[in-house]
């Protein structure tokens, strides 16, 4: 991974200093971690990939910055945040929270996006299988009931996965309204903080 492609998995600029690398991977780490979607098998396992990409940009940005000394607010090592409830820290870890969180989002809307494509194109699909299934089961003869049977089996596979990427769609939607308040909820304490 490059310093570019880490940088955008954080959703940082270039020139971001250690604290704000270190404050973005753990707002990230928090709203996508594989644990969020426990219940859902298949986005279980995309939230794993996700949170590796996450680790990998950590490392690289980090590898990058070197050892340098830490800022106040900074992050620590375990993902505690320091006591300092200035201004500056509150509004420094509210931008690093609405930047994640804006981040997180447009990584659950990718998702989404994949999903209901891959839920039409299996409808289609089905659809397809079922209007071959019909016109199959009017052919007498061996081929045309195998045919027949293959597009009805094709149909509901169809069917059961496209039921089944409905499920992912409502979790990714529902996913992506609460990163969408967290994101509003944060820029909203930045602001007041801002004007401490």
């Amino acid at each position: 991974m490059t310093r570019d492609e880490a940088l955008s998995v954080l959703g940082l600029e270039p020139g971001a200093s250690r604290a704000e690398i270190l404050a973005a991977y753990r707002e990230l780490a928090q709203m996508l971690h594989p644990d969020r979607f426990g219940e859902n098998k298949r986005l279980h396992a995309r939230a794993e990939q996700q949170m590796k990409r996450i680790n990998e940009a950590r490392d690289v940005l980090l590898k990058a910055a070197g050892a340098g000394s830490r800022e106040r607010s900074a992050p620590r090592r375990d993902g505690s945040v320091s006591a300092d409830t200035s201004p500056e820290a509150i509004l420094f870890e509210a931008r690093a929270r609405a930047r994640a969180a804006e981040t997180a989002r447009l990584a659950v809307v990718a998702q989404l996006r994949t999903m209901r494509e891959r839920r039409r194109s299996m409808l289609v699909m089905a659809g397809v299988a079922a209007i071959t299934t019909f016109l199959f089961l009017r052919v007498r003869g061996g081929l045309g009931a195998m045919i027949a049977s293959i597009a009805s089996m094709v149909a509901v596979w169809g069917v059961v996965d496209a039921v089944m990427l409905s499920s992912q769609v409502e979790a990714l939607k529902t996913r992506a309204r609460e990163l969408l308040q967290t994101r509003d909820a944060a820029r909203k304490i930045a602001e007041e903080a801002a004007r401490l």
